[in-house]
């Protein structure tokens, strides 16, 4: 079986949903509209901590429900089943799940653009991309991370083929690379970093993901709910809640630091590489389209996207237009 059926397969058959953690939002208010969010526990999300910590959600009018999951790829198994109103995550499962659910998906804002948040972590007998040639890999398939590896072995000469990939929740892979079942594995803050506080005699990492892929986390929500005047307001509100979350996180990093360790008992190293180095955005542009065509046709090439990808189909402008026409430039032809 050639290596694209063999990601086509695992995709099939993605793991078993893990829910993390339920937590209320700022707002509260009874007659805030509800509105149910599902995330992941990564310190480039500061942007909407904030607007949490804050109150902006609230000042909107929304009382926010934050459901955690160990990656977008994961909660989007019971966002299929159509709960959850607004769904946060990373750039290629957007893709995957716009194209395996007919395009029932519109990306409505990219927070962020990290490439030093995503690592490739490994036992310290690998330091060189070659010495991984045989070992066992362990990537979220389906996520970003499988973008990441791809064009980390093929820009070192070599290819998924050279090595045996293990599907894991970003949850237990440190604990997994200190056990030694796996040798090395893709994934996003603070999980690389758990490794090396579980095992710092056998982990370390090896590079991140600049110069391989963007690394973005994004927000995205289904068609026919924002076609309804009241959920479109919503994600108007949402959207200008995170735009005043990001001028704060920017400025303010105790009151991000205090987040993280509040609601995920994150350690400060970790919170605050990914607040230096995070390009936080709440926009729609230029750069956003370039990545998201590289990306494509990444894909095409590894037979899980048929065609050239469609952005004005893909893509939800009107609320970030409402807020401010600036945040977002016209998508390209089909790329």
């Amino acid at each position: 079986m050639s290596a694209s059926k063999d990601r086509s397969h695992l995709l099939a058959r993605l793991g078993v949903l893990t829910t993390l953690a339920i937590f209320p939002g700022a707002g509260t208010a009874a007659a805030n509209e509800k509105l149910l969010v599902y995330s992941q526990p990564i310190p480039q999300y500061d942007s909407i901590w904030m607007a949490d910590a804050k109150g902006f959600f609230n000042a909107e009018g929304l009382d926010v429900t934050f459901r955690m999951f160990p990656s977008g790829t994961t909660a989007m198994q019971l966002y299929r089943t159509g709960e959850g109103d607004i769904l946060m995550g990373g750039d290629l499962p957007g893709v995957n799940y716009w194209v395996a659910e007919k395009g029932n998906y519109r990306l409505i804002a990219a927070i962020a653009r990290d490439p030093k948040g995503y690592l490739l972590t490994a036992n310290k007998s690998i330091q060189k991309p070659q010495d991984l040639k045989g070992k066992n890999v362990a990537i979220r398939v389906g996520s970003t991370v499988d973008w990441f590896m791809s064009e980390y072995l093929t820009k070192n000469g070599m290819s998924v083929k050279d090595v045996t990939v293990k599907n894991l929740d970003g949850t237990v892979m440190p604990a997994a690379l200190c056990r030694g079942d796996i040798d090395a594995f893709f994934y996003w803050q603070p999980h690389n970093d758990k490794a090396i506080e579980i095992c710092p005699d056998k982990a370390h990492n090896v590079t991140d993901a600049q110069g391989y892929i963007p690394g973005y986390v994004i927000a995205a929500a289904r068609p026919e709910w924002l076609a309804k005047p009241e959920n479109a307001k919503k994600a108007i509100g949402y959207l200008r809640a995170a735009i005043k979350g990001k001028e704060v996180a920017e400025r303010d990093y105790p009151s991000v630091l205090a987040y993280g360790k509040e609601k995920f008992s994150m350690e400060e190293p970790v919170v605050q590489t990914a607040w230096k180095n995070n390009f936080r955005m709440v926009t729609l542009n230029d750069i956003t389209w370039k990545d998201y065509c590289s990306m494509a046709a990444w894909m095409r090439e590894e037979n899980l996207l048929k065609d050239k990808l469609d952005l004005k189909q893909f893509v939800w402008l009107d609320g970030l237009r409402a807020i401010d026409p600036k945040l977002v430039t016209e998508p390209p032809p089909p790329c």
